[in-house]
């Protein structure tokens, strides 16, 4: 039986807020060398802040002995965090009003039990029954905290920002002034729900190894579902109606952004993460994870260890970046409707269907003394090779062609049209659109705003090209006298100069459309020297 806690006490001072130096704003290269800001944003407030939080974890685990057969494992996690600053939420009834949500309050139902099993029969089954297969399997839940850098990101309603334009001589100085932060309800606030929970994550696998001679081979099954994520959604969106499309497909005016929100009285309401839309709508950000593996390896023989393993998986999700975090650039941090988040399902940025990998140790024969064991002994090869499946991406069309004022087009498909043509070059690096991805263009012939309403095209619908890569050694050992060792060895990775190439840019706005602008396959080698002594 084990059991135990983790209990601490973080300490957090947080000393980058926005705007606490001034953020400058320049125009070109001359308007910096001439000190002519175009804009200036000043914190007139301190705003930064300092927090504590408790976290506490809890958790026993019992492993138990069946039979010789069987060993069963069982355990349970309980996880509590309280909620710093309450994710500053507010308590005035005259913002509450607003939309803005109330204080965070902690979860506190974060159980995680989790079970597995080993067996390995015994019977005089000549495959099964020789203690050299094993079947195994688990289940689990698993918790994900919620990061600090949210605080950052939340509206803090204790400061107040000046912003003066076309300021001359300023720069590094900072503005003056002072005020009291008076609630405008037209202002954007970002904060968190108020049923704030973990991300949460239901994990299983099953797997039957068999030993055979020096070789091990596995097959098995292994998925998880996600939920509660954390996403980010806008609660009160403006909406483009069809006959406003049309209006500027015809080259009429529409009304405002703001004019054309839910609550035209109101700013932007930001959720980070959201479990509820602008229309009551469900708009939690889930994941599904299945995978299929497969793995053979050889034990050290004869100078020889190999170890390999296949995965043909699928992973599904309806959100990939909460805050455009690194490896998400072609995922939005936003649906493209945030009334109809269904329409975001689809496999996700990370989902790598094929996935190989081996690695290789070669001790080369050779003598291991006198003068030929200096020469042509202490030889070792080794080495791991690599491929995947591409990266999925996204056809968007880079301008806010449905109109609700998020995100600048990063989140806005065009619609699909089946009669058009979507064609790959012949190394998948760059690719063709002959009018099969389309959306309404302006007189500059680049996609126009507020012309398309919310596209048909999926997310993820496309995928870069598949990836593989060597990386190989290989080392030289030589006895010197007493107990001193030299070994030199030469690193060459990326060993046949493999492409990488990733997506092609998928803006439909931009003039590089389809292209491939990665930097590609670069081969580095590396010699070293090492004494023992």
């Amino acid at each position: 039986l084990k059991f135990g806690a983790d209990v601490r006490l973080n300490d957090v001072t947080n000393n980058a807020a926005f705007d606490s130096k001034g953020t400058f704003t320049f125009d070109n290269l001359q308007a910096y060398m001439n000190n002519n800001a175009s804009r200036v944003a000043q914190a007139l407030q301190t705003a930064s802040f300092q927090v504590q939080q408790w976290q506490s974890f809890f958790f026993a685990q019992d492993d138990f002995r069946v039979s010789s057969a069987l060993t069963l494992n069982l355990g349970l996690r309980y996880e509590w965090s309280d909620v710093p600053l309450g994710m500053f939420g507010t308590t005035d009834p005259q913002v509450a009003a607003a939309m803005v949500p109330g204080p965070a309050k902690a979860d506190n139902n974060n159980w995680a039990p989790r079970g597995g099993f080993a067996y390995s029969p015994i019977t005089s089954n000549a495959f099964l029954g020789d203690g050299k297969t094993v079947f195994r399997g688990g289940w689990g839940i698993g918790y994900d905290v919620i990061f600090y850098n949210l605080l950052t990101v939340a509206t803090n309603p204790n400061v107040n920002t000046l912003i003066q334009n076309n300021i001359l001589d300023l720069y590094p100085n900072k503005l003056t002034g002072s005020a009291t932060p008076v609630f405008n309800p037209l202002n954007a606030w970002t904060n968190m729900p108020e049923n704030l929970e973990n991300p949460e994550s239901r994990f299983y696998s099953l797997s039957m190894q068999r030993e055979l001679g020096n070789y091990l081979f596995e097959v098995g099954y292994s998925g998880s579902r996600g939920a509660k994520g954390i996403n980010q959604v806008i609660l009160n969106p403006s909406v483009l109606t069809p006959e406003q499309a049309a209006t500027v497909r015809a080259g009429g005016t529409i009304p405002s952004v703001q004019n054309r929100r839910v609550r035209p009285d109101l700013g932007v309401r930001t959720l980070i993460p959201a479990y509820v839309g602008p229309a009551g709508n469900g708009v939690e950000a889930k994941s599904e994870y299945n995978a299929i593996f497969v793995t053979a390896n050889r034990r050290l023989s004869r100078g020889l260890e190999v170890r390999s393993s296949y995965t043909y998986s699928k992973w599904m999700s309806n959100n990939d970046a909460s805050l455009g975090e690194g490896g998400t650039g072609q995922s939005s941090q936003r649906p493209q409707s945030m009334f109809n988040y269904e329409a975001e399902w689809s496999r996700s940025q990370f989902d790598r269907p094929h996935r190989l990998a081996v690695s290789y140790i070669w001790e080369i024969p050779g003598p291991r003394t006198g003068v030929l064991g200096q020469v042509i002994g202490g030889w070792q090869l080794a080495g791991v090779t690599s491929g995947q499946s591409g990266q999925p991406f996204t056809i968007t069309t880079g301008v806010d062609s449905n109109g609700d004022s998020t995100d600048a087009g990063l989140s806005d498909r065009p619609n699909i049209n089946t009669s058009g043509s979507f064609t790959w070059d012949e190394d998948h690096k760059t690719f063709t659109n002959n009018g099969y991805y389309t959306v309404p263009l302006g007189s500059n012939n680049l996609p126009l705003a507020n012309s398309l309403g919310d596209g048909n095209a999926p997310r993820n619908s496309e995928r870069g090209a598949a990836f593989w890569n060597t990386d190989l050694s290989l080392m030289k050992r030589f006895d010197l006298p007493g107990s001193v060792v030299f070994q030199v060895r030469v690193d060459a990775f990326n060993l046949f100069n493999q492409d990488n190439y990733g997506a092609p840019v998928s803006s439909m706005s931009s003039t590089s459309c389809g292209l491939n602008t990665n930097n590609f396959g670069r081969r580095i080698i590396q010699l070293g020297g090492k004494f023992t002594f």
